[in-house]
C-alpha cells in the first residue's frame, strides 16, 4: 500500500469516526433537553423513596394534608413522627432547584443516550474485530447493561425503600427531617450508581477467568471468606436490623455464586475451543 493510499484510509477513517462522535453528540443532547423538560417528574420519581409509610399513612388521613395533627395532641412518639408529615424539601440559593435540574437532566440525559453513544463505538470498532473477539464483545455489552439495570432496580425498589424509611424513624420526636435538595439527590443518585458498579462483579469475574487469572476453584475456596467481607459491608452501610441487612446482603451472595457459575462455563468454553 502506498502512501497516498495509507492517508486516503486513515482520512476515511477520521471521517467515519468524526460521524459517529457528530451522532453520538446529538443523541446526548437531545436526551438531555427531553430530561430537563421531564426533570420534575424525575424529582418526584427519585424522591419517593423518601416517603415512610407512617407518614403517608397520616397524609391521607388528614385528607391530604401533611401535618394537620399537631404534635401536643399526638400521644406517643410515633404518631408524633405521622403527624410532622412528609420530610421537607428546601432550597438554600435560589439557583438551587434550576442546577438540580440541570443535575438531573445531565445524569438522565447520559444514561437514555449511552445505548446509542455505545452502537456508535461498536459500529465504529467491529469491523476491525474477528469473529470470536466481536462476540466475546457483544456478551460482555449485553451482560454489562443488563446488570447495570438490575443494580438501579434493585437499590431502588429494594434498598432505598426499606432502609431510608427505616433510618427516618430514628428522627426524634422535635425533629423536623428537612433534606437539602441539591446534596439528597446527589445521594441518591451516587446510591443507585454505586449498586449499578457493585452489579458488575460477574462480568469482572468473566473477563479475569477468560484471562486466566482466576479459577472457579479461587472463587470456591475464598467463598466463606467473602460471604463475611459481604455481610460486614452490608452491616456497615444498613441500619441494625437483620431484616435490612440480608435485603443488602442477598444480591450479593447471588451475584457471587453466579460469577461461580460464569466462571465454570467460561472455563469449558475455552477447553472445548483449545480441543478443536
Amino acid at each position: 500500500m502506498s502512501n497516498a493510499e495509507a492517508r486516503m484510509t486513515f482520512t476515511e477513517h477520521l471521517g467515519e469516526l468524526r460521524a459517529r462522535i457528530i451522532r453520538a453528540g446529538i443523541a446526548v443532547i437531545v436526551s438531555v433537553i427531553a430530561c430537563y423538560v421531564f426533570s420534575n417528574q424525575i424529582f418526584e420519581l427519585l424522591k419517593k423513596p423518601l416517603q415512610t409509610i407512617e407518614q403517608a399513612k397520616q397524609t391521607a388521613e388528614n385528607g391530604g394534608l401533611p401535618g394537620a395533627q399537631t404534635q401536643r395532641d399526638a400521644a406517643n412518639p410515633a404518631e408524633q413522627r405521622a403527624a410532622k408529615g412528609p420530610p421537607q424539601w428546601v432550597n438554600l440559593t435560589p439557583l438551587e432547584w434550576v442546577l438540580v435540574k440541570f443535575k438531573l437532566a445531565g445524569y438522565g440525559g447520559i444514561t437514555i443516550s449511552f445505548p446509542i453513544i455505545l452502537y456508535q463505538i461498536c459500529a465504529f470498532v467491529f469491523p476491525g474485530l474477528t469473529q470470536q473477539e466481536k462476540k466475546a464483545a457483544r456478551i460482555l455489552i449485553v451482560g454489562c447493561g443488563s446488570l447495570f439495570v438490575a443494580g438501579v432496580l434493585v437499590a431502588y425498589f429494594g434498598v432505598l425503600r426499606l432502609v431510608v424509611p427505616y433510618l427516618l424513624e430514628w428522627t426524634p420526636p422535635d425533629v423536623v427531617n428537612q433534606f437539602r435538595t441539591s446534596e439528597t439527590i446527589a445521594i441518591i443518585i451516587k446510591f443507585l450508581l454505586a449498586f449499578a458498579v457493585a452489579f458488575q462483579f460477574p462480568m469482572v469475574v468473566l473477563i479475569l477467568v477468560y484471562m486466566g487469572l482466576l479459577t472457579p476453584a479461587a472463587l470456591k475456596r475464598f467463598r466463606r471468606v467473602a460471604i463475611v467481607v459481604m455481610a460486614v459491608l452490608a452491616a456497615m452501610f444498613t441500619p441494625p436490623d437483620p431484616g435490612t441487612m440480608i435485603i443488602m446482603l442477598a444480591p450479593l451472595l447471588i451475584l457471587y455464586e453466579a460469577s461461580i457459575w460464569i466462571s465454570y462455563l467460561v472455563v469449558r468454553h475455552k477447553g472445548k475451543a483449545a480441543s478443536a
